[in-house]
């Protein structure tokens, strides 16, 4: 259903994110202090967790609502 929020589309939005800003999963994994393993569940299975999205939100200078409003509308 549109406008619901799944933790796929949170996936595909934080991948977009990280191939707009040019970075690999691994380059994203070193920012993020994580290993890439989880870098690609995010991207393939989404996160629920709010502590993931601010990470997020931080490294790409976007709210973390910003990205569940963009999710959750489908804006990728």
């Amino acid at each position: 259903m549109k406008g619901q929020l799944e933790q796929k589309d949170i996936a595909r939005f934080l991948k977009e994110l990280r191939v707009t800003k040019g970075l690999t999963q691994q380059e994203l994994a070193d920012l993020l202090f994580c290993d890439i393993r989880q870098i690609r569940r995010y991207e393939t299975n989404g996160t629920e967790r709010l502590s993931v999205i601010n990470l997020y939100a931080s490294v790409f200078n976007i709210s973390a609502l910003g990205i569940l409003t963009a999710s959750a509308k489908g804006a990728f």
